[in-house]
């Protein structure tokens, strides 16, 4: 007998809309909601059934939401909305992923692939971890966060709500990322007390 899969709406249609269904339509029966791709529209199978205005009606059908739109703030405020509305948060990770029991993670996550959450590491509500990003121990990620590819979070750093952390860079020991703080591409962000050749120089 064939399990009958729980409805998902994917919130944005675009290139990392694709993404997240490839790995959300392994466990969920899907569909879109995207304010610029016309209703009825199909994307690799899945339908476009409305736009965000149309989040209240929808939740007859479908009870679990999830955000695939990189920018924080607009993240933030769809699930906000979609909260009132009485929707619920699965995270969607990706197989080949490790996180350890240990650690704790929110709510509407996406988790990519090859990621590495390590024990005692806490990751806040609707986070995006891109491929290969590491978490390591006892250090914390808040809510609405992006990491791009390749990035590591070490030890005790502390990443606040909404901070945008590029690609293949590192935040080191202990370091506080900011509200909304950006941190460009390559460009590794280091605590004094662990940055030797800077205070040789």
């Amino acid at each position: 007998m064939n399990k009958i899969r729980e409805k998902l709406l994917i919130i944005g249609a675009g290139g990392f809309g694709k993404v997240v269904l490839e790995h959300a339509m392994q466990e969920y029966e899907c569909a879109f909601i995207d304010d610029g791709i016309n209703i009825g529209a199909i994307i690799h199978g899945c339908k476009v059934v409305g736009n965000t205005a149309d989040l209240d009606k929808l939740h007859s059908i479908y009870r679990m939401l999830i955000v695939a739109i990189g920018n924080n703030r607009v993240r933030e405020e769809i699930y906000k909305k979609a909260e009132d509305f009485g929707y619920t948060f699965p995270n969607i990770i990706c197989k080949s992923a490790y996180i350890s029991s240990f650690a704790k993670i929110g709510k509407g996550c996406v988790i990519l692939n090859n990621v590495v959450i390590q024990n005692g590491a806490v990751i806040g509500n609707g986070v995006i971890l891109n491929p290969g990003v590491e978490i390591h121990h006892e250090s914390t990620v808040g809510n609405n966060v992006l990491i791009y590819t390749n990035s590591v979070i070490r030890t005790g750093a502390n990443i606040l709500d909404r901070a945008w952390i590029g690609s293949t860079l590192t935040i080191s020991n202990d370091v506080v990322v900011a509200v909304d703080e950006v941190v460009s591409d390559g460009k590794t962000k280091v605590n004094r007390l662990y940055n030797f050749m800077e205070d040789k120089v």
